[in-house]
């Protein structure tokens, strides 16, 4: 990491950035094992550093991305922990850049567990919601996956198996949903981890305009500017299921904040629907 901090400040900062989110996750609960991963486009970083890293290999990719042709991403690597990340980034995660077709990257940084460390299986999904941020001018650079407890609870109910309801449940127990996520989540019905199944059905949600996607059963993955932003995105969409859950086995029903409060919200914050 010393050769890191040297040449390339700016990249370094977001690594720490993103060592601070996973040091929450962990104590949260929501990265048991080595559940979640992330990925961020560092492309600006690199190129305003031209750091010169030396490649120390290069790999294929199952599914071509032309709009990524030549941009830097810090991953976490396949079966790393979100703990050891937080502690030693350059053995749990790696500095990839894609080739001029988008077809294939080079390591260009970390992965120091040997050739067989590998990127996150997530990475089909990060690339595409990439992609999708590159073509349409978007802002946010950071794709955080985790397994927050109450929102995957919140998706075994079967009132909240549909994505509408499952908003108004999230909107309805605290006003900072609206006002954070004003379009709510994105429901994504289960799909294989880690498959192209599930990468297009997550691109769908985030493609409606939903910065949040709540993976059935599975977990939740947010997109930010960096990643303490995504990580507020899913704290908050959290916390709400938590209150919500708490209701329930308070033996109440949910129904605190409804259309007039949400509309109020919505004049008040200016939000766009």
């Amino acid at each position: 990491m010393t050769d890191l901090l040297t040449r390339c400040p700016s990249l370094t900062t977001v690594l720490r950035d993103a060592q601070e989110v996973s040091a929450y996750l962990w104590d949260r609960g929501w990265a048991e094992c080595n559940a979640g991963n992330l990925s961020i486009d560092v492309t600006l970083s690199v190129e305003r550093s031209q750091p010169g890293f030396a490649p120390i290999r290069s790999e294929d990719l199952a599914t071509g991305h032309p709009s990524l042709a030549g941009r830097c991403f810090l991953v976490t690597g396949s079966g790393r922990r979100f703990r050891d990340f937080a502690r030693d980034a350059e053995h749990n995660s790696m500095l990839l850049q894609l080739d001029e077709y988008g077809s294939g990257y080079t390591v260009l940084w970390g992965g120091l567990n040997g050739l067989d460390f590998k990127p996150t299986s997530e990475l089909p999904t990060h690339l595409r919601l990439h992609q999708y941020q590159v073509e349409s001018g978007g802002a946010e650079t950071a794709v955080l996956h985790t397994h927050p407890t109450e929102l995957i609870a919140l998706t075994h109910m079967p009132d909240c198996r549909h994505q509408g309801n499952l908003n108004r449940v999230l909107w309805s127990v605290l006003p900072e949903v609206k006002v954070f996520l004003p379009r709510g989540v994105g429901l994504v019905p289960y799909r294989v981890p880690g498959s192209e199944d599930l990468a297009v059905a997550t691109e769908r949600v985030v493609r409606e305009g939903h910065k949040v996607a709540v993976w059935q059963f599975h977990g939740c993955l947010a997109l930010g500017a960096g990643p303490a932003d995504a990580f507020d995105r899913i704290d908050t969409a959290n916390k709400a299921a938590r209150v919500a859950l708490q209701c329930r086995a308070a033996g109440h029903r949910v129904g605190g904040l409804g259309p007039s409060e949400l509309a109020e919200l919505e004049r008040v914050f200016g939000l766009d629907e």
